[in-house]
């Protein structure tokens, strides 16, 4: 009868006990999940500065972004950089084309020519140079060329009277510059001057009075002349060449007893072509 009678005291004190340990474990649990929302959170927060950690970023609501913090993309920013490699391991310090070599060069070749300055039709030339150049690869590549040039024109009938012209002459070029165009190749403008003699002689046919009549002259002519140069191996150099001359001795040729004359032109002009051999 005792144990009847309280029995159910003691099963609702039990039930007591079971329902109030409920509720503290409902408590301790709800404590629980907002500790493990707030840990989550953090973590997401952390986990957005360090990569390579498989726990994904989802961006919260805009509601629960601190305006004072920083953006999370601007957080993902700064962590890319800083595992990103250095700048100076991705790019070498190397240059990727090699560096234009300098160096001062010489050579010695030979021209054939056309000059249109020293006689009244044009006069084949064969001309010998050598040539002094500090290549530099850039378009500031001085150069000094000395030249010796002989010119003889046809005979050119005028009148009763056949004429014949020599020219010999040495010329100066001072090119200041190169312009590359592509590789061993490139346009040299030059300011040059000659200085030589200029040697007429005068035929007569048989009737004529007189049988042979010459004349020696001194030449002198500042000019401009552009030249193109290739070289296709590093010892050969093949040029074509143009310009424009200013006879400063403008001599007036008679043929007696004829009247016809030839005088020097103001302006004259001159092709060629031909190929040298450069060293070092």
């Amino acid at each position: 009868m005792a144990y009847d009678r309280f029995a159910p005291h003691r099963r609702g004190s039990r039930a007591h006990l079971i329902s109030r340990a409920t509720r503290r474990r409902g408590a301790a649990a709800a404590a629980l999940w907002a500790a493990l929302a707030l840990s989550s959170a953090a973590r997401a927060d952390e986990g957005a500065a360090r990569l390579g950690l498989g726990i994904p970023v989802v961006d919260p609501p805009a509601a629960w972004l601190d305006p004072a913090a920083p953006a999370p993309h601007a957080a993902l920013a700064g962590a890319w950089n800083m595992a990103a490699p250095p700048l100076s391991v991705l790019l070498s310090s190397e240059p990727s084309v090699e560096p234009r070599e300098k160096r001062l060069r010489f050579a010695l070749g030979i021209h054939g020519s056309l000059d249109g300055a020293s006689a009244p039709t044009l006069s084949p030339a064969i001309s010998l140079f050598a040539d002094v150049w500090y290549r530099t690869g850039e378009v500031f590549s001085p150069s000094l060329r000395v030249w010796f040039s002989h010119a003889r024109s046809s005979t050119t009938p005028l009148g009763i009277a056949g004429a014949r012209f020599q020219l010999t002459k040495g010329r100066l070029d001072v090119c200041p510059v190169d312009l590359p165009l592509f590789a061993g190749a490139g346009i040299t403008p030059c300011a040059t001057y000659e200085l030589g003699v200029l040697h007429a002689e005068a035929d007569y046919d048989r009737d004529a009075p007189s049988d042979y009549i010459e004349r020696t002259r001194p030449w002198s002519t500042p000019g401009l002349l552009g030249r193109f140069h290739i070289e296709p191996t590093d010892w050969l150099r093949i040029e074509v060449q143009g310009g424009a001359m200013f006879p400063t001795v403008r001599d007036l040729y008679y043929y007696v007893p004829s009247t016809a004359t030839f005088k020097i032109p103001a302006v004259g002009g001159f092709f060629g072509a031909g190929a040298g051999v450069s060293f070092p």
